[in-house]
């Protein structure tokens, strides 16, 4: 979330000509994950950033353009006086600052240009070290810059493809001075796109060795552009002998990893850092139910309304035409549940189009008597091609998708990285306003064991994520599933997490994405910022990384503050009436 001021400072770097190798792909997706994550900090163009770095304890660069000799220099004097730079990708042309040597190409190539990294795994080799304590497996990327350690200690190494030991290094801290500088040779953001995104999708994928996911099933669907391993990026399901799913979801690890590293920056510095948390009342998580209403069976869909209204969690219904009779999709309005889209184009007759998409939501909004679905997710979760669906989403006002999931028992988990809302980018690098939160597998007890959902349930705290979980009224009457419902509700709720329709996690989203921070200040020990809320944000949370602070005022008064330890690191937790058009001004004492 951009600032006016702020300790913390984002340089991207100018991007090599068309046709010429790069370490980073979309470098401008660093802003998706540090929006998300609610950061106070300032965009500092190439441009200005010798007249910049005074005024900024911690720097983050992304690419690896050469920075001119004259902010070389800068840069050189400026991490000696204490400063923290956090290269992502690229040396800017100080490696040796950095600590590090960047292996040239193999052989000299017609087009070529920097060596580049490929796809492999970071390894943690100093588990304890803030920035990589939260890693339970190496972590899987695409592309970067190749580099050897040159007198910068190895924080993390470089494992191949085929998770072989190499001589690179994929994570380093050097101290210089009182500064000190972190390189981190993966390409971030472009590995959060290509994780999260996937690529598109023509063909069918290539099925699990273990047969647990025969995605080459002649049947188009998002995961079959999955880029995630079937060996490496899977783990055992606790108490399922032969079932292995994604548990880990990869891409929000690097996300933390990216975050610990900037925390560490600030903690070392002494700088107070404020941030908007993920949710309100400082929640550590949020889950979610969905139903995909396939074959509109109105008893079956009577008995799961009744099973989420006694388990009095709000709901998404996705419908698929010809959807339920007047009486049904009244009451499941009336209950608060959210009625939404569910496009169609399995069913025989009804092809992949932007013309069958469109003439489904209109029939679907006439069915919800005038109301406009705010969320989609296609039947079998179908795709083909790469964005073109967000773009018929954009056109007919759908703002959330999730259709970004699993088909397949094996794929269960977080086959696509994430467990985070998150907004698509296209080929060009253009932010599609569609956000996409993925569904991670399908009834409980029907498409996986029921012991699935609390090891989802764990990932998703620890990543302070969304549990999405999908119940078909089809299945409510197979054994174990309203058993299987009811444990889930109870078990989240116990663990503090609150349930939510996508309607609201959609709305909420937006809205924190709308704030901006001003006025950032730092001095003898007080800090103060102030957060503007154009939207409204009831009880919203920020949270300030300061040790050694036990006091908050907002707008000159006194307020009650809570410690909380989120991303390995501890903050003072403040909430606010989150009202719109607001400003709220924060003073640490």
């Amino acid at each position: 979330m951009n600032a006016t001021a702020s300790p913390l400072g984002l340089c991207i770097l100018p991007e090599p000509a068309p046709n010429a190798g790069r370490t980073v792909a979309y470098p401008h997706y660093i802003h998706e994950a540090l929006d998300h994550a609610g950061l106070c900090y300032r965009d500092v163009p190439p441009e200005t950033l010798d007249a910049a770095l005074d005024h900024l304890a911690i720097l983050v660069t992304v690419g690896d353009a050469v920075l001119p000799e004259t902010t070389q220099e800068e840069l050189r004097r400026w991490v000696a006086a204490g400063g923290v730079w956090i290269a992502v990708a690229g040396t800017g042309g100080l490696a040796d600052l950095l600590g590090v040597t960047p292996e040239p190409p193999a052989y000299r190539s017609f087009g070529g240009g920097a060596g580049t990294l490929g796809e492999g795994y970071l390894a943690p080799r100093q588990a304890d070290h803030p920035a990589v304590a939260h890693l339970r497996l190496p972590l899987h990327f695409f592309n970067g810059l190749p580099a050897r350690p040159a007198g910068a200690t190895v924080l993390a190494s470089v494992l191949d493809a085929h998770q072989r030991e190499t001589p690179r290094a994929a994570l380093t801290e050097r101290q210089i001075g009182q500064g000190r500088c972190l390189f981190l040779a993966a390409d971030l953001p472009g590995t959060l796109v290509r994780i999260q995104q996937g690529v598109g999708v023509t063909r069918d994928g290539v099925s699990a060795p273990d047969g647990t996911a025969p995605v080459e099933d002649r049947v188009l669907k998002s995961g079959d552009g999955g880029v995630l391993d079937w060996i490496f990026d899977r783990q055992p399901v606790p108490g399922v002998p032969g079932l292995q799913a994604f548990l880990e979801p990869v891409a929000d690890l690097w996300r933390e990893l990216l975050l610990r590293s900037i925390f560490h920056g600030a903690t070392v510095r002494g700088v107070a850092l404020p941030l908007l948390w993920l949710y309100p009342r400082n929640l550590p998580a949020l889950a979610h139910i969905s139903h995909d209403t396939d074959g509109n069976d109105v008893e079956l869909g009577w008995e799961l309304l009744e099973v989420v209204n006694r388990a009095g969690v709000r709901t998404t219904w996705c419908v698929i035409l010809p959807g339920y009779p007047p009486e049904l999709t009244a009451a499941i309005r009336d209950a608060g549940h959210e009625l939404a889209m569910h496009y169609d184009s399995m069913t025989p007759g009804l092809p992949w189009s932007q013309e069958q998409f469109v003439r489904q939501w209109e029939e679907l909004v006439a069915l919800f008597g005038g109301e406009r679905p705010v969320t989609n997710k296609n039947h079998y979760l179908r795709w083909e091609g790469d964005t073109e669906l967000f773009r018929w989403c954009l056109d007919q006002g759908i703002q959330l998708d999730q259709s970004k999931g699993a088909s397949k028992t094996g794929e269960a988990g977080f086959n696509f990285g994430t467990c985070h809302p998150y907004f698509p980018v296209d080929f060009a690098g253009e932010r599609l306003d569609v956000l996409e939160l993925c569904t991670p597998t399908q009834d409980l007890e029907v498409f996986a064991p029921e012991a699935l959902g609390p090891a989802l349930m764990e990932a998703v705290l620890r990543s302070h994520g969304v549990l999405h979980l999908l119940f078909h009224p089809a299945h409510i009457r197979k054994p174990g599933v309203v058993q299987a419902i009811q444990t889930m509700v109870e078990g989240c709720r116990a663990a503090g997490m609150a349930w939510w329709t996508a309607r609201e996690i959609n709305a909420w989203e937006r809205a924190r994405r709308q704030v901006t921070w001003r006025d950032y200040g730092q001095a003898h020990g007080a800090a103060q910022v102030t957060l503007e809320t154009p939207a409204a944000l009831p009880e919203a949370t920020v949270l300030w990384l300061a040790p050694e602070v036990q006091a908050c005022q907002v707008n000159g008064e006194p307020q009650p503050v809570t410690r909380v330890r989120r991303w390995g690191h501890d903050f003072l937790a403040v909430t606010l009436e989150g009202r719109s058009g607001a400003a709220y001004t924060l003073t640490l004492e």
